[in-house]
């Protein structure tokens, strides 16, 4: 089983973006996927298909028990093929808040359950704009990190900051977490300031960045909107279903970083 948080300090990164877009690569694969939805905002889980109020368990109601194996019982299905959600909903935000030792590892607890790891090969964690709570219970889970970014000043600077989060969780929680990569999302066709960005975080993070990135088009909104995959839009997006599928592969551990 493979666990993975999609992170950024900054909002609008393109963390939900990144995680239906690995979701609907892993789908078109056959890979039974589970994405935990651990941001308030609901993106995520409401592109997968939920719909609110929630009848059943959410994201919420496990971090604010502390059972160990719990998750399961906070799976419902999605309206997309091989993938299932732990459903995130307003509550989240007020968990940042709770304080107690040993409420960041809530989520690495509800995980641990051979049922979760028989039935799903890959878990995806989408995760708040914040470096609080709700980000290091994803991070103390995870095996890895994938950091979603887009080329604009302020969401590079996230970068760094959630990069030296990571390197916190690694010291005192979670020694075995890896930076699975960098992904660069959200790029214009055109912008001087986008490229100008791009070169400038690949610079400074070398081959932690990955190759391809995804390209801004209305499509993949769209499908978000359609609660489809994005690999299931037609005519196909290629540039964009390329850049996930070899970040599912990083992901994956298929490509080295």
């Amino acid at each position: 089983m493979t666990t993975t948080a999609v992170v950024n300090q900054k909002g609008g990164s393109g963390k939900s973006t990144t995680v239906l877009g690995l979701a609907s690569a892993a789908s078109a694969r056959g890979l039974e996927t589970l994405v935990i939805d651990l941001d308030p905002q609901c993106n995520a889980s409401e592109a997968l298909g939920i719909d609110y109020p929630v009848e059943g368990y959410t994201a919420a109601d496990l971090l604010a028990s502390d059972f160990s194996g719990a998750a399961v019982d906070a799976v419902h299905p999605s309206k997309w093929d091989h993938v299932s959600i732990i459903p995130a909903d307003l509550d989240l935000a007020d968990l940042d808040a709770v304080a107690g030792l040993g409420v960041e590892q809530r989520l690495r607890a509800a995980l641990d359950d051979e049922e979760i790891r028989r039935r799903y090969p890959l878990i995806l964690i989408d995760c708040p704009p914040s470096v609080g709570k709700l980000v290091s219970n994803a991070l103390i889970a995870a095996d890895s990190a994938l950091v979603a970014t887009e080329p604009s000043f302020m969401a590079s600077r996230g970068v760094s900051k959630i990069l030296q989060a990571i390197e916190t969780i690694q010291r005192y929680y979670n020694p075995s977490l890896i930076v699975a990569g960098v992904l660069i999302g959200r790029v214009p066709a055109q912008g001087r300031e986008a490229l100008h960005r791009a070169a400038e975080i690949r610079e400074a993070l070398g081959d932690q960045v990955l190759p391809l990135v995804v390209p801004q088009r209305a499509a993949v909104a769209e499908a978000a909107g359609d609660r489809r995959p994005i690999h299931q839009v037609r005519p196909a997006v290629v540039e964009v279903t390329a850049a996930f599928d070899a970040a599912l592969d990083r992901v994956l551990g298929e490509v080295a970083p």
